[in-house]
């Protein structure tokens, strides 16, 4: 529009200019570069070149900068010296134009005071002729408004005569909703004498309409009077279209800028805020105003603030976009992490208009890349701790680490491995197949998992299966590959055994007596493998129901099967359990049942799983469970030899008790007169003592014994006494002390008197022999016995021995492994067994000092449970041990 306005006012039969308020010229029409002798626009800085003193000269430059301050139109003679150094006086008129209130620019008029005076007909004629030339519309009307004169482009663009346009204010030439406003301009600008600027829409002679810049000039004869009005009509259509698109994207980007989940702040091309969007606003709690000075508020953390401050800085100097991220507070106190990114608007020149900064909550991201980077340290550890090969790739597929598996199956270095494409570790007839696998899943991004051949450091080739997984970031780039090299040598040669039979699953079902089964829950349809024919004892020809499984079951095992298919066709679920098969002959087959419930692809309920023949392994459980008695047995005979000197020992008490009462009856009773008192006492102590001898035998009998145990309620400490009692003869020989801490109001535990003695003999006994060699310490076994939680009862050996060591305590269990010179190793492994066989546990642990803590426990007795949980063990008694026992 500028430039369409300077080839109007070019065209006017006068001298126009536009001045700013500070005195400056910068537009001159071409009438007034003639004068002057100006080949084009002022330069810059260009000023009256003022014909007279330089004091007077001043005083007129000076009263036109002050008249220009104001906001009145003006008049002010000028002597000036022309393009011919001809002294001329200039009469200037000066009217502002006015932007929002302001006054943006000055438009003036200069003539000569005193220029030749024509003809009025040839001023009408020139004047017409001028006004023609220009090449917008133009119309002059007379001081009171109406229309004098229009020229051609005007009347071409209405497509009406003068006469017609003259009522132009009851037609609608001018749109109706813009006709109020330009007459109400026109008046007052009429009124007031001053330049006039409207915008308004005007109809073309095609019926459209278009937006013109109305410009008013007003011009003046020599008096100063208003002779006639020019008004301009410059076509502004199209930018005033572009205007309310730019003002429409304005809002839109606006509204945009608001919708926006994240925050954005507008800077200025200095870096002072001009805006920030309702998200930021809201997060921090603050108005725009309190934000414009950021940098001396808390806003970014105060670890953070000098980065912040230091890269908005040298982004503004440089004009170079920033990205930091830094922890931004939030309104409530707390902060989270923002990734902070600043980018440049820059105008067609490429100078910088403003800045946009966007601010991203990543505070998420941050924890869950803190989270990742410390499982990427936890998978470090994992994958050198995997018995396994794995290779770690980089995103283009570069060997960039393995475990040390890997490295010891090649017996090479990682750089040499990253070549095993060229190297020779992999079999040149897979090669090919290697590369399109590997490299093809490094372009897609997706799994690879192919089989291949590749040389051992011993130069023997394998079957490798090869999986690879990508390991992607938060955004879903690749970070590297983690790939498994799975031996699978021995299975590829199974699979080529498997291949050249089809019946080898047939055999290996039938030796292993492992059937398979299907079953839909929503019918009666089930479908058998030939081994579950075999094991059913059913004719592989015969059709397969319900009916047929359940009329070969056994009474309970009729319950168990029927709670599992009720429980199957609830949903999905595993099931384990053993069953009792009648066969027709009456005998019977003990048969395990795994099975899976789930729905199957036509999203039918289905029952599978495999049934195992296990009667001989039942049978076999059973002679182990015989051959452990028989083995009990054993080492309790065994130990009778070691138990002669305290057999001795506990019977010849009693007897020599027996023959000193027996001589001391004899001699009252021969005595005169007899004393019947004295013989009564040493009779009923003789009957005591034949009654502890038998005592003795009674116990010795049952320990060594052949009779099945029968698991009865016992008192613990009453056990843990007799076989005291039986080893005191041991313990007096080694001068052994023995310290019972017995736990008081203990329930009764469930279990076999005769097997509990044996595992407490065991026990003891192995602590004295650790106590013989010891000379610079006491000799003590403390027998501690303590409940636990009412549900078991625990006894403890404490001795202070001679101990094993770290490796013994690791097999001291194991059948037939001794320290002992002379021992069998059978001792702790049937105590173990015999423990366990009682549901309880068993095991040793070195004492802090010296010596060893052998420990077991023992269930409590269902009926003694109650009474168990009334009166509980004392308050002094230790806790249970944490975790399971060390063995």
């Amino acid at each position: 529009m500028e430039a369409e306005l300077g080839r109007v006012l070019d065209t006017l039969p006068g001298m126009v200019f536009t001045a700013l308020s500070n005195g400056s010229i910068p537009f001159v029409n071409k009438s007034l570069a003639d004068f002057f002798g100006l080949s084009a626009c002022p330069p810059a800085g260009w000023t009256w070149p003022i014909m007279a003193s330089a004091d007077e000269a001043s005083a007129i430059v000076e009263r036109f900068r002050t008249m220009l301050s104001s906001s009145k139109p003006f008049e002010i003679e000028m002597p000036v010296r022309s393009a011919n150094s001809v002294h001329r006086l200039l009469r200037i008129r000066c009217n502002p134009m006015f932007s929002d209130g302001q006054v943006d620019r000055w438009y003036g008029v200069a003539v000569e005071a005193d220029p030749p005076s024509p003809t009025l007909r040839e001023n009408e004629t020139d004047f017409q002729r001028i006004v023609d030339s220009i090449p917008v519309p133009v119309a002059v009307t007379t001081p009171t408004g109406d229309v004098e004169a229009l020229n051609t482009p005007a009347l071409d663009y209405f497509g009406m005569s003068l006469e017609e346009l003259k009522n132009w204010k009851a037609m609608e030439v001018v749109h109706p909703d813009d006709l109020q406003a330009t007459i109400a301009d026109q008046l007052e600008a009429h009124r007031t004498g001053t330049f006039y600027n409207v915008e308004s829409r005007h109809l073309r002679a095609d019926g459209v309409y278009r937006w013109h810049n109305v410009l008013g000039l007003p011009f003046r004869g020599q008096e100063g009077n208003i002779l006639r009005w020019f008004h301009l009509l410059v076509d502004i259509d199209d930018r005033k279209r572009t205007e309310m698109e730019l003002a429409a994207r304005e809002r839109e980007a606006h509204m945009v800028l608001e919708s926006i989940p994240a925050g954005i702040g507008v800077l200025a091309a200095d870096g002072t805020v001009e805006a920030i969007n309702g998200p930021l606003l809201r997060y921090y709690g603050r108005t725009l105003d309190q934000l414009r000075s950021w940098a001396g508020t808390d806003v970014v953390h105060g670890d953070d603030m000098p980065r912040m401050i230091a890269a908005v800085d040298d982004a503004v100097a440089s004009g170079q976009p920033y990205d930091l991220e830094v922890r931004l507070r939030r309104s409530d106190g707390a902060h989270r992490w923002f990734q902070v990114t600043g980018h440049p608007l820059r105008a067609e020149d490429g100078t910088v208009v403003r800045w946009y900064a966007l601010h991203v909550d990543i505070d998420d991201r941050k924890r869950a890349e803190e989270a990742l980077a410390e499982r990427e340290r936890e998978s470090r550890f994992i994958v050198d701790g995997i018995a396994g090969m794995i290779a770690i790739f980089s995103p283009v597929g570069k060997l960039i680490g393995g475990n040390q598996q890997i490295l010891d199956y090649f017996n090479r270095p990682l750089e040499e491995l990253d070549n095993w494409a060229t190297n020779g570790i992999t079999h040149p007839d897979d090669l090919q197949l290697c590369i399109d696998s590997f490299m093809g899943s490094i372009a897609s991004g997706e799994p690879y998992d192919y089989e291949t051949r590749f040389l051992r450091h011993d130069g023997v080739w394998r079957w490798f299966q090869l999986r690879g997984l990508p390991l992607r970031d938060a955004d879903g780039q690749i970070v590297r590959w983690y790939g498994l090299l799975t031996d699978i040598d021995d299975r590829k040669r199974a699979e080529e055994g498997l291949r050249r039979s089809e019946a080898f699953l047939a055999d290996a079902q039938r030796l292993s007596r492992t059937g398979s089964f299907s079953l839909k829950l929503g019918g009666d349809e089930i479908t058998w493998s030939a081994e579950t024919y075999r094991i059913f004892g059913v004719d592989p020809s015969t059709r397969v129901t319900l009916r047929t499984v359940l009329s070969r079951l056994d009474p309970g095992s009729l319950t168990t099967v029927q709670h599992v298919l009720d429980r199957a066709c609830e949903g999905s679920g595993d099931f384990d359990y053993d069953i009792t098969l009648i066969m027709p002959d009456q005998s019977v087959k003990n048969v395990r049942v795994l099975a899976h419930s789930e729905r199957n692809k036509d999203g039918e309920q289905e029952l599978t799983g495999a049934v195992q023949d296990v009667t001989e392994s039942r049978k076999a459980e059973e002679a182990l469970s015989q051959a452990r008695s028989e083995l009990s047995y054993v080492t309790r005979v065994t130990s009778l030899g070691v138990l002669t000197a305290s057999i001795a020992h506990e019977v010849n008490q009693p007897l020599a008790g027996i023959v000193n009462n027996a001589n001391t009856c004899l001699r009252v009773l021969t005595a005169d007169p007899p004393n019947m008192e004295v013989a009564k006492e040493t009779a009923s102590r003789m009957i005591r003592d034949s009654n502890r001898a038998a005592d003795v035998i009674v116990r010795l009998r049952a320990l060594f014994s052949r009779k099945p145990p029968a698991i009865e309620a016992l008192d613990i400490n009453e056990i843990a006494s007799e076989v005291i009692a039986l080893a005191s003869s041991d313990l007096q020989r080694g001068r052994i002390l023995v310290k019972p801490e017995f736990g008081s109001n203990l329930p009764r535990v469930a279990g076999a008197r005769v097997q509990l003695q044996q595992v407490i003999m065991n026990l003891l006994r192995n602590s004295i022999e650790a106590l013989t060699p010891v000379k610079e310490r006491p000799r003590q076994i403390v027998i501690k016995t303590e409940g636990n939680d009412g549900k078991e009862v625990r006894l403890s050996l404490i001795d202070t021995g001679v101990g094993f060591g770290s490796q013994d305590v690791r097999r001291i269990f194991d059948p037939f492994y001794t320290t002992k010179q002379d021992g069998m190793g059978i001792g702790l492994s049937v105590s173990r067994s015999i423990v366990e066989s009682h549901n309880g546990r068993l095991w040793a642990r070195a004492n802090v000092d010296q010596g060893v803590t052998m420990t077991f426990t023992v269930p409590v007795h269902e009926l003694s449970r109650d009474r168990a949980r009334q009166s509980p063990d004392d308050g002094n008694q230790p806790p249970p041990p944490s975790g399971p026992p060390t063995t």
